[in-house]
């Protein structure tokens, strides 16, 4: 399969005689060291493991102590002494080991193999370390050896040697071959056995140990690159021999990138033929691959890869014979053959051609763009789909297209897959010959209904990465426009591709924040209703009341922030579902990104959306500020109880410490960008905003007048909480405590200022002579009203909104 003559050509012998062929190459093709695709998969399965393991050591502590204890039970019925020996034998090879390791490799001058095993043990034991630091993992087990043995401590091997020897095993494995590499893994299980049973450590510590080393290993991998496992020519050679192919010349085509390497032979005799060789590593890329697309589209979707690399390329073998027998044009399977270390060989007609994207735009004319749409036809026609159907799968032999690499095909495939193989080729031919030319040739043989069935799909999630870096969302656009004047019906909405959208995942982000950070909090809940045995229901229910009167007062709040008409309804129920997010993410930043959702969906455009959420922000802040000064100008006033205004020397020496930190900050280069980009670009933006809102008195009033509101009726609840126990303090020192409290509760990371708050309004209400006792059942009465009653209506109006389309 010829796509065209190799301008340099690797690996090829020289024949001193037609007849006898010269020695092949036996070095692997390509580069000395690259990042392999099976060590990118292992990494993320160790990552994942290790993970898994460090939360169930975390979450399920009982268990696993459990786990731990019943293992040292079962270990203490072998006596004594044999553990003590063979946790003795373990530590001598634990020292003997690495030094014969390193003499023999310094002997053998591998100076760069001895560093990278000594990196990869030293990363290995800090990272496990460090997860011992963070996680605190228990130390040695009951009924442990604890005597000491022949050459150590009868803590050593520790935790962190373990997974040193597991990352210098990762590292030092694709040297090996395939005895030596079960001989070290069992090598390393067999020492985690001995320190199960001499009670080194826990059963879990040393499984998460193994986890953490071999992903740090396999990480070093990723980032330095593995040594080169290909077949080497001589081994293909070999291998065509032994079935009765024996070859005179080999030429490299392609040996990086792409599933396969790429050969062209020539016999001893027959026809020449073209080779592609999958390697050990094609399997672990196919199941990345895969991996990834099923875990980001819905179904159906492409096949799991068989379960052994032989399985994967006899399928594609079969694949290319149903498709001959079917009628469509591909190349002949010639042979199909293994090696030794299990890679594949599959041999196939060479035809001598050009990839379909290398030929000029001006050769690929309305006829040969026919016959390829033909040749589709065809293969759909036998219900097969091939699943990568792009201009450079098309062989251009003699004027006559011939579809190859058939490798993700599939044959019994439904209208969904045959419909993304033609809305990939039509996207992929728009690339070359524009979407007129492309859409008109594939309706001159397609019958409409096929064509227009292709339209949902031309969107780039359908795509493969090559189209997509060839096709713009306007060029799909248009190639939608296009397919529905040819077949002159309206084109159908896309089809919904992605399985997990980002809506969902903030639903899975705020159950998961409930899970972790709500659910410890319970416990004040159940103080909040013993506080209520004591409290005048009615207070009460008015604190519920004026909770319900913020989301209204937000709700005006966001409508004035925005040129356009919003539904008061919807605006009141997101904001109650913005409030939902609130409670599971810090500062407000999941309740923000929920009013944007919101706007925008209401018609907002995106810049506006953004802008309205930051000025009802702004316009809350200066609202919050104007009270607080108010408030406590007023508390202070009163004389009532011990509350004190601050005495202007104070206020003095505030303003005069804030201003010498302002200039500090314009002295320095990045201050001065930091204040130029971020803090003038905001006030510019949010004074170009104000000022379009002030065309408007109504909007203006909206803005700043749900913001006071949302405040005020805060306030209020809070003063009615506060009168069902007959706290005794006044409206004015309510509010200021209240306002004081939000402002040391804003700097608080948890939710809502989950327990920052309601210790600043304990705080501040002793602090005015309210009783701490009463202090802590109005607060905590409060933050029952307020926080806690609210979760379930938020979380309906969240499922509400969703279920409309409206977030």
């Amino acid at each position: 399969m010829r796509t065209h003559r190799p301008t340099d050509t690797l690996d090829r012998t020289a024949t001193e005689a037609p007849d006898e062929a010269a020695p092949m190459a036996a070095r692997p093709p390509g580069e000395a060291y690259y990042r392999h695709p099976g060590d990118v998969l292992r990494l993320v399965l160790w990552t994942v493991g290790a993970v898994v393991v460090a939360l169930l050591i975390q979450v399920a502590q009982a268990s696993t102590a459990g786990v731990t204890t019943d293992l040292a039970r079962a270990a203490g019925h072998v006596a004594l002494a044999l553990r003590a020996l063979a946790l003795a034998l373990a530590q001598v090879g634990a020292v003997a080991v690495p030094v014969a390791l390193a003499v023999l490799l310094l002997a053998l001058r591998r100076f760069r193999r001895l560093g990278f095993v000594v990196l990869a043990a030293a990363a290995g034991a800090g990272a496990m370390a460090l997860v011992d630091l963070a996680l605190d993992l228990p130390g040695r087990v009951p009924d442990a050896v604890s005597t000491g043995t022949w050459v150590a401590s009868p803590r050593f091997p520790s935790l962190a040697y373990l997974a040193g020897a597991a990352a210098a095993t990762a590292v030092g494995k694709p040297w090996l071959p395939r005895p030596w590499r079960r001989a070290a893994d069992a090598s390393l299980a067999g020492l985690a056995v001995v320190m199960a049973l001499a009670g080194t450590s826990g059963a879990p510590g040393l499984v998460l140990a193994l986890a953490v080393g071999s992903a740090t290993g396999c990480a070093l991998l990723v980032v330095f690159g593995a040594p080169n496992r290909r077949p080497a020519p001589s081994a293909i050679a070999e291998a065509l021999r032994r079935a009765g192919r024996p070859v005179t010349e080999l030429d490299l085509v392609r040996a990086e990138g792409g599933r396969a390497q790429l050969y062209r032979v020539t016999p001893g005799a027959g026809r020449p033929a073209f080779l592609k060789v999958y390697g050990r590593d094609a399997r672990d890329a196919d199941l990345l691959y895969r991996s990834y697309r099923v875990l980001l589209l819905r179904g159906p979707n492409d096949d799991w890869p068989a379960l052994a690399l032989r399985q994967d390329v006899e399928h594609q073998a079969l694949l290319l014979m149903l498709a001959r027998q079917g009628g469509a044009r591909v190349p002949a399977v010639e042979l199909l053959t293994s090696l030794p270390d299990g890679s594949m060989i599959l041999g196939l007609e060479d035809i001598d051609g050009e990839r379909l994207d290398a030929l000029p735009p001006d050769e690929v004319d309305d006829r040969l763009m026919e016959a390829v749409w033909r040749e589709v036809q065809a293969l759909h026609d036998a219900r097969m789909a091939h699943r990568s159907l792009r201009a450079a799968n098309v062989l251009v032999a003699s004027g006559r297209p011939v579809l190859i690499d058939l490798g993700f095909g599939h044959e019994s495939a439904g209208p969904r897959a045959q419909a993304i193989d033609r809305a990939e080729l039509l996207a992929s031919l728009a690339a070359i010959v524009g979407p007129a030319r492309a859409v008109a040739a594939a309706a001159r043989v397609l019958e409409p209904a096929a064509l227009a069935a292709a339209a949902p799909y031309l969107q780039p999630l359908a795509l493969s990465a090559a189209t997509r870096r060839q096709s713009s969302t306007a060029d799909l656009a248009g190639l939608r426009r296009a397919v529905g004047d040819a077949t002159g019906e309206e084109p159908p909405p896309l089809e919904r591709l992605v399985r997990v959208r980002p809506r969902t995942l903030v639903m899975i982000a705020a159950l998961t924040g409930a899970f972790y950070v709500l659910l410890p909090q319970l416990a004040n809940v159940g103080d909040s209703f013993q506080a209520l045995r004591s409290a005048t229901w009615g207070w009460l229910i008015l604190a519920v009341a004026l909770s319900l009167v913020t989301y209204a007062a937000a709700a005006v709040g966001m409508a004035g922030g925005v040129p356009e008409h919003l539904p008061f309804v919807p605006t009141v129920e997101s904001q109650m579902a913005s409030s939902f997010v609130n409670r599971v993410t810090p500062a407000n930043v999941g309740g923000m990104a929920l009013n944007v959702r919101f706007l925008q969906k209401a018609g907002v455009d995106p810049a506006e959306a953004v802008t309205g959420v930051g000025l009802n922000a702004l316009a809350g802040g200066v609202v919050h500020a104007v009270l607080l000064v108010l408030f406590v100008a007023w508390a202070g006033q009163s004389g009532a109880g011990t509350f004190k205004i601050p005495s202007s020397s104070k206020v003095l020496a505030a303003v005069a410490v804030a201003l010498a930190l302002a200039g500090i900050v314009a002295a320095t280069r990045k201050g001065r960008r930091l204040l130029r980009t971020h803090v003038w670009g905001f006030v510019t933006r949010s004074a170009t905003s104000i000022a379009v809102l002030a065309r408007s008195p109504l909007k203006l009033a909206a803005l700043f007048g749900g913001s006071f509101g949302v405040t005020l009726a805060y306030i209020g609840a809070l003063a009615a909480a506060v009168a069902a126990y007959d706290g005794g303090v006044s409206i004015a020192q309510v509010g200021a405590v209240y306002l004081g409290a939000s402002v040391v509760a804003a700097a608080a990371p948890t939710p809502g200022g989950l327990g920052a708050l309601e210790a600043a309004l304990v705080a501040g209400f002793t602090g005015v002579g309210m009783p701490s006792g009463t202090a802590v059942a109005a607060v905590l009465s409060y933050r029952l009203a307020t926080y806690w009653l609210p979760v379930l209506p938020g979380w309906a109006c969240f499922h509400l909104l969703e279920r409309r389309g409206q977030i």
